[in-house]
C-alpha cells in the first residue's frame, strides 16, 4: 500500500490531485490511500502523531508553515530521507533551499495530469528499489505494504501468510521468493517456514522468538547460529540471546 498526502490551501487543487490519484489507483490496480491537508501545520501535526507517508504533493506557498519548512521538518527533524516530496507551485523559479530538501520533482500550476501520474509511478519505483515496501498480489489486487508494518511471514502450503501490524494477508508464493525480495532488509529466517522482521522482535531465546504482537516463532536447531549471527550484526545490544 502506498500512502499519499496532498497539502495545499486551495481546495480545488486538493480535489484535483485526489481525483487523479484515485483514478490512477483504479486503472493501474494499485492500492493507494490519500489524505488531504489544507495547511502545513495540519500536515506536520498529523506526522508528529506518528503517521507517515510514502509520497507528499506539497504546495510551496502555504500558510504559516510553508512547504519549505514542512520539507525541512521531514528531512532535518525526523531524519526521514525516504518519503518522496513533490512540490507544487504557481511560480516558475524555485529557491535554492528547496533543493536542500531533495524533492522528487516540481509541478507548476495549473497541474498536468500526466505529470502527476508520472511522479506517482516514479515514487513507486524508487520505493521498491529502496526496499521500503513489500509487493504481493491477492487475486487481481496488487498490494505494497511498508516493511515496518510487517511482523512476520509463515509458509502455509502453497500460500504465504503475512502478519502485519494491522491485517493478515494470504497470497500464493514460496518462502524463498519472499526471502529474495527482502534480501536487503532486516529480516531473519529462524525456521524453514518463517521469516520475521527483526525490528518487530521483542525477545530472542534459545528456541523461540517473541514478536511485538505476542506471537511466538520457533527457532530450528539448524537456524540457531544464523539467528545469533544476524542478531549481533544488526544490533548486539538490543536483545538477549539466552543459550
Amino acid at each position: 500500500m502506498i500512502r499519499i498526502a496532498v497539502c495545499d490551501d486551495v481546495a480545488e487543487i486538493c480535489s484535483e490531485l485526489e481525483n487523479v490519484i484515485l483514478d490512477f489507483q483504479e486503472q493501474a490496480g494499485q492500492k493507494l490511500t490519500v489524505d488531504v491537508f489544507y495547511s502545513g501545520e495540519e500536515l506536520v501535526n498529523y506526522i508528529k502523531n506518528g503517521n507517515s507517508f510514502d509520497l507528499i504533493f506539497l504546495d510551496i506557498e502555504i500558510g504559516k508553515i510553508n512547504g519549505v519548512e514542512v520539507g525541512h521538518f521531514i528531512r532535518d527533524e525526523l531524519k526521514d530521507y525516504i518519503t518522496k516530496i513533490v512540490y507544487i507551485s504557481s511560480k516558475s523559479v524555485y529557491d535554492r533551499q528547496l533543493f536542500d530538501v531533495q524533492p522528487l520533482h516540481f509541478l507548476p500550476k495549473p497541474l498536468d495530469r500526466k505529470k502527476v501520474i508520472n511522479d506517482i509511478k516514479l515514487a513507486i519505483r524508487l520505493l521498491e528499489k529502496e526496499n521500503k515496501t513489500f509487493s504481493f498480489k491477492t487475486g487481481t489486487q496488487l498490494y505494497r505494504l511498508p516493511i515496518k508494518e510487517i511482523i512476520y511471514f509463515e509458509s502455509a502450503g502453497r500460500q504465504i501468510k503475512l502478519i502485519s501490524s494491522n491485517e493478515k494477508f494470504y497470497f500464493y508464493g514460496t518462502i524463498d521468493s519472499v526471502k529474495e525480495q527482502l534480501s536487503k532488509s532486516r529480516f531473519i529466517m529462524p525456521h524453514c517456514s518463517y521469516i520475521v522482521n527483526y525490528d518487530n522482535i521483542v525477545s530472542i531465546k534459545k528456541d523461540e522468538i517473541k514478536m511485538c504482537n505476542g506471537d511466538i516463532i520457533p527457532i530450528s536447531r539448524l537456524k540457531a547460529k544464523e539467528v545469533m549471527d544476524l542478531q549481533f550484526r544488526y544490533a548486539p545490544e538490543d536483545f538477549s540471546f539466552h543459550v
